[in-house]
């Protein structure tokens, strides 16, 4: 990947995107430059560099073909989760949000480290628990017009994660078998399987791992690493209360 920024601007749009996350307000895309992928994470970085909260993990998207296509990439993309994002299901105070949206999903939570080369199968020994989880997303680029390395940059449109009170094993399940039904307002209206990341959530933890490596970063005890939507995103407006049911880990609800 190869920048074609420098250092002072990926610092300057970083400081950008931090105030847009901070006052609620969207940065209208035609003052950003085009940004290539690995602008994005240099941006990114400064982004981060300017938040308070811990890191807990990651999140992982750009995981199904069609996002891919979409955004004209060929890998996924990952961005960091922080403390102050996590919380139990229930009601969500978006007020600080520009225009959420939401993506059911299966977490991983590490037990133990991982060294690459990492397989599928490795990640599965590592993790000690699956945590079904719905994905906040929220573009601080106005109107989600938004490039693969635009996406990078606004923390791969981090925003939160509202997890329910169940997790499993990894190794009691097949997490690529494991499939969601979306209601929305008590409507039906999405529908997924594990498989639909990169054929499974084990194997975009590999990548992760892989990817990082390549940073001289390394995953750790403890890192919650949100694997990839398993459906289309979800319209999440107010008023609208969203449930994601899991076929073996209960269901998941948020309201606005």
């Amino acid at each position: 990947m190869t920048r074609t920024i420098d250092d002072a601007t990926a610092d300057r749009l970083g400081a950008r995107l931090a105030d847009a996350a901070r006052d609620g307000t969207a940065l209208d895309p035609s003052t950003l430059p085009d940004l290539t992928v690995a602008d994005g994470y240099a941006i990114q970085r400064a982004l981060l560099d300017r938040r308070t909260a811990d890191p807990v993990g990651y999140k992982v998207g750009f995981t199904s073909p069609a996002i891919q296509d979409e955004l004209g990439v060929d890998a996924p993309a990952y961005g960091r989760v922080l403390a102050d994002t996590v919380r139990s299901e229930g009601r969500l105070d978006a007020a600080a949000l520009i225009d959420p949206k939401l993506e059911p999903e299966l977490a991983l939570r590490l037990g133990e480290p991982l060294d690459p080369p990492v397989t599928p199968a490795d990640v599965l020994a590592a993790a000690d628990a699956v945590v079904p989880v719905i994905e906040v997303v929220d573009s601080r680029i106005e109107g989600w017009e938004l490039t693969a390395g635009s996406a990078v940059a606004d923390n791969a449109l981090a925003a939160g994660v509202v997890h329910g009170d169940r997790i499993g094993d990894p190794a009691d399940r097949d997490l690529s078998l494991e499939g969601v039904v979306v209601r929305r307002n008590g409507e039906r209206v999405a529908t997924g399987v594990g498989a639909d990341v990169l054929g499974s959530p084990a194997r975009v933890v590999s990548w992760l791992a892989d990817a990082l490596a390549d940073r001289d970063e390394r995953l750790s005890p403890g890192d919650l690493i949100s694997t990839g939507s398993l459906t289309e995103l979800i319209p999440f407006d107010p008023g609208d209360t969203v449930e994601v049911r899991f076929a073996s880990l209960g269901s998941v609800t948020v309201s606005r």
